[in-house]
C-alpha cells in the first residue's frame, strides 16, 4: 500500500502537465491561475538539484554511521548480518517517518533511508544462509526489495530496477545459456502483461503512468536477452543453431509487435522504446549473418535513417489537420522540446575522430651537420 495518497499522486501529475502546457502555449497564465488552487497538495518537495544532493548525502551519513557502528564495537562476521538486518529495519522505518510526519515527496531524505533499507536487507540475505556472498539470493533480494519501494513509496526507479533485476536472478544458476535466457525471458513476459493489464485497468495519469514505464523496461529487457550480440556480455551464448536462428527472426518480431501496441495504445514510451529497439535490429544484421562490416555502413545507415524520418514526417503532415490518428509531425510540448535539445547537447561528448598521425621528427643528438647538431652528441 503506497504511503501517498492517490489524490496527491494525480494533483501532482496534473500540475506538472498544467505548467507544461502554460509553457507550450496550449493554456494561457490566466487558466493556470485558476487550475493552481485546486491542485495544491500537502507535502514537502524540492528541484531535483536539491533532491540529488539529499539523496548522496542522506545515503552517505547513514552507510557511515552503520559502518561506525561496526568498527566501535568491533562486532564480528555473524554480528554483521544481523546487524544488516536491524539496519535494514530501521532505515526503513525511518523513511517512512519522514513520509508521515513531515510529509516528504520526493525530497532526497526519505528516498535515502528507503534505498538504504534495501541496501541492507540484500546484504543481510546474501549472507545469512552461506558462508560466502550469494549472487542469486542477491539479486532475489534487490528484486524483492525495490518491488515494495516502488509499490510503497511510488519510487518509479525501483520498479524499473525490480524489472531489471528480476532476470538477473536466473543468471548464476549453473545451467546452459540458453535455458537462462529462455527462462529470463518468461520472467520478462510476465512483468510485461501484468504492468500492461494494470496500466489499462488504472487512470492514465496515476498509476497507470508507473505502469507503463514498467511495461516499457520489461519489452526493452526483452529483447536486450533475446539479441544475442546485443548482450552476449551478460552471458556467453551456447551457440545451439536453432536457438541462435530463433532469435534472429525474433529481434525483426519484437520491434514490429512493439510499435503495433505503441500506436494501438498512444503509447509514448513504448513507441520511443520500440523506434531504438528497431535501430538496434538493423546494427545487429551484419553481425548475426556474419557478414563483414564495410566502412560506409554508417553512411549508408544515416542515410536511410533520413529518407525514412522525412519520408514519415511528410506523410503525417499530408493527413487530415496535419496528422493522422491523432499523432503529428511536430512536437507540442515544451517539455518534448527540452529532451530533444538535452539529446543533442549530449551528441557533444560522442568520441571524435583520431588526430591525425604526424611522423616522429629526428630524435636530438642524430649529429647531422649545422646548428646543435655538429657536435652528434650532447
Amino acid at each position: 500500500m503506497s504511503l501517498y495518497s492517490r489524490d496527491d499522486e494525480r494533483a501532482i501529475r496534473v500540475q506538472r502537465l498544467v505548467d507544461d502546457w502554460t509553457k507550450s502555449g496550449l493554456l494561457v497564465e490566466e487558466q493556470r491561475s485558476r487550475l493552481a488552487p485546486e491542485l495544491k497538495v500537502n507535502l514537502r518537495r524540492t528541484n531535483r538539484f536539491l533532491r540529488a544532493t539529499m539523496f548522496f548525502f542522506g545515503y552517505l551519513i547513514i552507510s557511515s554511521l552503520a559502518g561506525l557502528v561496526a568498527v566501535f564495537l568491533n562486532i564480528s562476521e555473524n554480528a554483521f548480518i544481523w546487524m544488516s538486518l536491524i539496519g535494514a529495519v530501521a532505515s526503513f522505518a525511518a523513511a517512512q517517518y519522514l513520509v508521515r510526519n513531515y510529509r516528504l515527496y520526493r525530497f532526497g531524505v526519505e528516498e535515502a533511508a528507503a534505498i538504504a533499507a534495501a541496501s541492507f536487507f540484500v546484504i543481510f540475505a546474501a549472507t545469512v544462509y552461506s558462508s560466502t556472498f550469494s549472487t542469486t539470493t542477491a539479486f532475489a533480494a534487490a528484486t524483492l526489495a525495490a518491488y515494495v519501494l516502488f509499490t510503497h513509496f511510488g519510487f518509479v526507479y525501483a520498479g524499473v530496477a525490480a524489472t531489471l533485476l528480476a532476470p538477473m536472478i536466473v543468471f548464476d544458476l549453473e545451467q546452459s545459456d540458453t535455458l537462462r535466457r529462455l527462462i529470463a525471458a518468461v520472467v520478462l513476459l510476465t512483468i510485461f502483461f501484468l504492468a500492461r493489464e494494470r496500466r489499462k485497468d488504472h487512470d492514465p495519469d496515476f498509476p497507470g503512468d508507473s505502469y507503463a514505464v514498467v511495461e516499457a523496461v520489461a519489452w526493452a529487457a526483452l529483447y536486450g536477452i533475446t539479441n544475442l550480440k546485443i548482450s552476449s556480455w551478460l552471458a556467453i551464448p551456447d551457440g545451439v543453431p536453432q536457438f541462435y536462428w530463433a532469435t534472429y527472426v525474433l529481434i525483426w518480431l519484437l520491434p514490429i509487435a512493439g510499435l503495433w501496441f505503441a500506436i494501438r495504445d498512444r503509447h509514448r514510451l513504448m513507441l520511443d522504446v520500440n523506434i531504438g529497439l528497431a535501430l538496434a535490429t538493423l546494427m545487429s544484421n551484419k553481425p548475426y549473418l556474419g557478414a563483414e562490416p564495410k566502412p560506409w555502413d554508417p553512411i549508408l545507415f544515416g542515410v536511410m535513417l533520413v529518407v525514412v524520418a522525412i519520408g514519415l514526417r511528410r506523410w503525417l503532415a499530408s493527413g487530415e489537420n496535419g496528422g493522422r490518428s491523432g499523432i503529428v509531425a511536430h512536437r507540442l510540448l515544451a517539455s518534448e522540446k527540452a529532451r530533444l535539445a538535452m539529446a543533442g547537447s549530449a551528441s557533444v561528448f560522442a568520441p571524435g575522430a583520431p588526430s591525425a598521425h604526424t611522423p616522429e621528427g629526428p630524435a636530438m643528438g642524430g649529429g647531422s651537420s649545422g646548428g646543435a647538431g655538429a657536435s652528434g652528441k650532447y
